[in-house]
């Protein structure tokens, strides 16, 4: 028994030290792109560069730029922190996931190098009963500060009397198109 004991001790040792590695070797990043920073607002530009519709689900493809002097990382979905239209703020219940009318990408990190870019959607609903607004401006929450996303144009409405219901993809590499 105390054998046995000895020979699992050893195996689950040699077995720890072999997911360790096979974890590392997994991830594809090397041990550089491991120490960049978390990307911060003041580290990002953010523009829409697409959009597109279907069956009232509008969505906007948002580009972000790395306009530091520095890589840095984004990383899963980004923190939507407000939305405005015209008339102001708009309360806003957001999801993160599948968006209609855009590609839907796993949650990773994205090392960006600078002009390095990444993208989301976001996307709303128009089917519920007007008003319709137009989101003019966005805001992206990051470490360190806020990105602005201007000149939006994204339609949506909301159930009466409750916040407007807005979807976000994860980050994916590149520029988002409505062609991706």
């Amino acid at each position: 028994m105390t054998n046995h004991r000895k020979t699992w001790r050893v195996g689950s040792a040699t077995m720890a030290v072999a997911l360790c590695a096979v974890a590392a070797w997994g991830t594809g990043a090397s041990a550089a792109e491991r120490s960049v920073a978390a990307c911060s607002g003041a580290d990002l530009s953010a523009k829409v560069t697409g959009s597109a519709a279907g069956m009232s689900q509008p969505a906007a493809y948002v580009t972000v730029t790395n306009v530091g002097d520095a890589s840095c990382f984004v990383k899963g979905y980004p923190t939507i922190a407000g939305a405005w239209t015209k008339k102001g703020r708009q309360q806003i219940a957001v999801t993160n996931g599948a968006v209609m009318n855009a590609p839907e990408s796993k949650p990773k990190r994205i090392v960006l190098a600078p002009g390095g870019n990444a993208w989301f959607a976001v996307g709303a609903a128009t089917a519920y009963d007007p008003p319709i607004v137009t989101f003019t401006r966005l805001s992206i929450s990051m470490e360190g500060g806020v990105t602005v996303v201007r000149k939006l144009g994204l339609q949506a409405s909301a159930p009466s009397g409750q916040p407007f219901p807005l979807g976000v993809t994860a980050y994916a590499a590149g520029i988002g198109t409505s062609s991706e």
